[in-house]
């Protein structure tokens, strides 16, 4: 079957397959990890066009195909070997996507035009090298300027990033190693870490580090020089800008100034004064913003408490969202992109058991049509409920987190798999469709998501609970105490749990481990740091201006002493849980190091890891994106969790 075919044939089954119900255990690993059918569901400026991420091979590739009917769908893109990451359209006719090598984070930014014979052109090339990881991103779509974009790129200075204009008409040099119609439009004197620029994408604004100091920059409306505005502490309240207003005066800022949490508020730069309160929220920080480019104001904010929460301050647009939620009852309903003239919305319908389906809704008809699924693989009716909890830690604090049960079981004594979160700081877990936790109760495994001390969303004080050596305590405790209270609760089985995760989660698997050995029957170390000696310095050179902050964080890589106790590898002899390692050769952020060297210490302890239990993929990094690898992770875990927690 040729190309454009079997993209017809996957169109026609993502519109017509009805589902049928199954036993969960029987659903393959596969349709779990597999790359979904329609991701990322976008709509030209002028609302004629939808592309979308969607397989083609093994890779996601841009399928594009006419709003109207779903007719005449093709590729723009054919890649063989890598997914793309993420686009945008850039106007009617361009679409821009990003896209790095084989996990190693240096994303390169590329262009390609609906129209005529498909043909992807380089715009900023990325590198890998001794001297460092050069990568751009995208900061500016410059909606009101379609022949150019704005980017931030580290090639002058892998610590320092540039910001450029970029004609969209212009193309990289492999040979010369730059993009020569790239114009720098703001130089990073060597401290910059983010470029604010207004809704003319003038630069207008920077935030600077030098250590735990920073500063906040601003410049007039047509000025040349910047002033600062603001001197903080990392760690001290403070505020952060997160947009202007589309007068180009009023600054739109998250700020905890005289308080814990997070609020939206109104910031006037010329006088430097915080102004008016937007929004607060008594548990949760709120940074969220809705915006309307067509009717140039502000329609409400959003956050994240147990559920995700949007708060509308135009009526219209609450009347609007309230009319599209009750025609999907029980279902999260959000607009994930919308025309030029916010006159077409594609809407994202789902929630913790449904993957999520598309449909298109236009506010002139008022119709609601079904587009596309997300995949027709899982089957809403045999996923599993994500449930909010909450308990105290020993010491007195709130955990929060989410726990998953398999939907054909009582609840009661399970296996039950902890499976932290990474970061560790200013990230948290959240409630939604979470394909491993619904993988996980098809088998039966009960799992819990634990928003640790450390944690963002919850407010300073919180996060910094985890500042300073608690690596492996008090951030580690909070998990043994999740154990505990599900245990109390009749819901865990204690002689049959697992500790998973990556990245920090990773960490956390392997301190579960050495820490409190007799609390797990087995762990899952993916990409997780073993050695925190190594962690510093082996860091990206484009990460070495934050490495003061990381310090207090985490703890100082030059008290030996403290790097000991908090690390792993130096307690491996305390391990007694069968293991699983996985890791990402070209990993940039815990290099295979962390995975060589915990699996040679416990060969030196005469425990060999199987192939199943040790796994290295030269052509990942942090995390398998590859779908025949993350597939193949999978189908290991599953055997591994059978043999070690039924």
């Amino acid at each position: 079957m040729n190309l454009l075919k079997r993209i017809s044939a996957l169109l026609l089954f993502a519109l017509v397959v009805q589902q049928i119900s199954a036993n969960p255990a029987d659903i393959p690993v596969k349709d779990f990890f597999k790359n979904p059918s329609f991701t990322s569901l976008q709509l030209s400026p002028n609302g004629k066009y939808l592309a979308v991420l969607s397989p083609v091979g093994e890779r996601r590739n841009i399928l594009i195909m006419e709003v109207e009917g779903l007719k005449n769908p093709r590729p723009l893109t054919g890649l063989k070997k890598q997914d793309i990451a993420g686009f945008f359209w850039a106007n009617n006719d361009t679409l821009i996507f990003t896209m790095d090598s084989d996990g190693n984070e240096a994303f390169s930014l590329f262009s390609v035009n609906r129209k005529g014979k498909a043909k992807i052109k380089t715009l900023v090339g990325s590198s890998v090298g001794s001297s460092g990881i050069r990568t751009a991103s995208i900061v500016h779509q410059l909606p009101n300027d379609p022949d150019h974009i704005l980017v931030q790129f580290n090639q002058r200075n892998v610590k320092a990033p540039d910001l450029y204009k970029l004609p969209l008409d212009s193309r990289w040099s492999d040979k010369r190693k730059k993009n020569p119609k790239m114009k720098i439009i703001a130089k990073n004197p060597g401290d910059v870490s983010n470029w604010l620029v207004d809704n003319d994408g003038d630069v207008r604004g920077a935030v600077s580090l030098n250590g735990l100091k920073g500063q906040f920059h601003y410049k007039g409306k047509g000025e040349k020089d910047f002033k600062v505005l603001r001197e903080f502490n990392v760690h001290d309240e403070g505020l952060n800008p997160l947009t202007f207003d589309f007068d180009n005066k009023t600054l739109y800022v998250a700020s905890n100034i005289g308080r814990d949490r997070n609020a939206i508020y109104k910031f006037d730069p010329e006088t430097n004064k915080l102004g008016e309160m937007i929004y607060a929220h008594d548990e949760v920080d709120v940074g969220g913003l809705i915006m309307s480019r067509k009717q140039q104001k502000l329609l409400g904010v959003s956050y994240f408490a147990d559920y995700p929460t949007s708060v509308y301050f135009d009526k219209a647009t609450e009347k609007q969202l309230k009319m599209l939620s009750d025609a999907f009852p029980g279902k999260r309903v959000n607009i994930s992109s919308q025309s030029e003239d916010e006159m077409l919305q594609v809407l994202m319908v789902n929630d913790d058991e449904d993957p999520g389906n598309y449909y298109l809704y236009n506010k002139n008809t008022g119709k609601v049509n079904f587009l596309l699924s997300v995949t027709k693989a899982i089957n809403p009716k045999d996923m599993s409920p994500m449930e909010p909890i909450r308990f105290t830690s020993r010491d007195g604090l709130t955990i929060r987190g989410y726990l998953t049960v398999p939907k054909h079981t009582d609840g009661k004594k399970l296996p039950l798999i902890i499976n932290p979160h990474g970061g560790p700081f200013g990230v948290r877990d959240f409630w939604g469709y979470n394909p491993e936790h619904q993988f996980f109760a098809s088998r039966g495994y009960a799992t819990v998501q634990v928003n640790y001390r450390g944690s963002g969303g919850y407010g300073r004080s919180f996060e910094q609970a985890g500042y300073g050596g608690k690596w492996g305590a008090e951030m580690q405790n909070d998990l043994t105490d999740a154990v505990k209270y599900l245990v109390d609760q009749g819901i865990a089985d204690p002689d049959r749990v697992c500790i998973y995760g990556a990245s920090y989660g990773g960490y956390a698997t392997m301190a579960g481990l050495t820490f409190t050995p007799e609390l797990y029957k087995c762990g899952i170390n993916y990409v997780g740091v073993t050695d925190i000696g190594l962690l510093f310095d082996s860091m990206p050179k484009h990460w070495e201006p934050a490495k003061e902050l990381m310090k207090v964080q985490i703890g100082d890589p030059d008290d030996k002493e403290l790097m000991n106790r908090m690390s792993p590898l130096a307690h491996v002899d305390k391990i007694k849980a069968p293991l699983m390692i996985v890791q990402g050769a070209k990993d940039p952020r815990v290099v295979k190091q962390h995975a060589t060297d915990l699996r040679d210490a416990l060969e030196d302890r005469g425990i060999t890891l199987n192939d199943d239990e040790w796994i290295m993929k030269k052509n990942e990094g942090h995390g398998f994106r590859k779908e025949e690898n993350r597939i193949e992770l999978y189908q290991k875990m599953e055997k591994f969790l059978a043999k070690h927690l039924k």
